[in-house]
This record gives C-alpha cells, structure tokens and sequence, in this order.
C-alpha cells in the first residue's frame, strides 16, 4: 500500500478532502491501514506538490475520518500499460 496522505476537512457537499502526498488517478480505490474500502478518488485540484484530494465516502458519516491516514494500492506496471489507452490500431 502506498500513503495517499491525511484526511484534512470534509466539504459541503459530503466529500473528504485529503492533503496528498501525489496526484492520484480519478476513481482510483482509497482505504484506511487495515485495507478498509473508504471511498474513491472523484477530484484533484491544488498546488502540484501537495494537490488536495476529495474522496467520495463509501459510508454516509465520514466525520470521524478526519485527522487519520489514507493509502491506495500500488499499481503494478502491468496495470498502468493497460490503462494507457483504450483505441485499437486498425
């Protein structure tokens, strides 16, 4: 698992803001240190070098999540080729 980075606020409308450690992808999984499911990446926004993080909460009271650390999984090298992209070469 890699540190996503710690839960900083939530927002109005029911996202957790994280301050990251780097940009993750959208949609990417997001869990706490035991490898609980929390929720998943729905925005980046922020300075590069620490961009802010808001995670879509997988359970309704997020509220307690505040101040803890986040991580995701690592990708493997297999996975990110396989993201690159979805056209085929005719």
């Amino acid at each position: 698992m890699k540190r996503l980075g710690i839960v900083e606020n939530l927002s109005y409308d029911g996202t957790v803001l994280v301050r990251s450690e780097f940009a993750p992808p959208l949609g990417a999984p997001v869990m706490d240190k035991r490898e609980k499911h929390l929720g998943s990446v729905v925005k980046v926004f922020g300075p590069v070098q620490q961009p802010f993080t808001a995670i879509r909460p997988a359970q309704a009271p997020a509220l307690g999540l505040v101040g803890t650390d986040v991580y995701m999984q690592e990708r493997t090298p297999h996975a990110q080729q396989k993201d690159r992209g979805n056209r085929r070469s005719h």
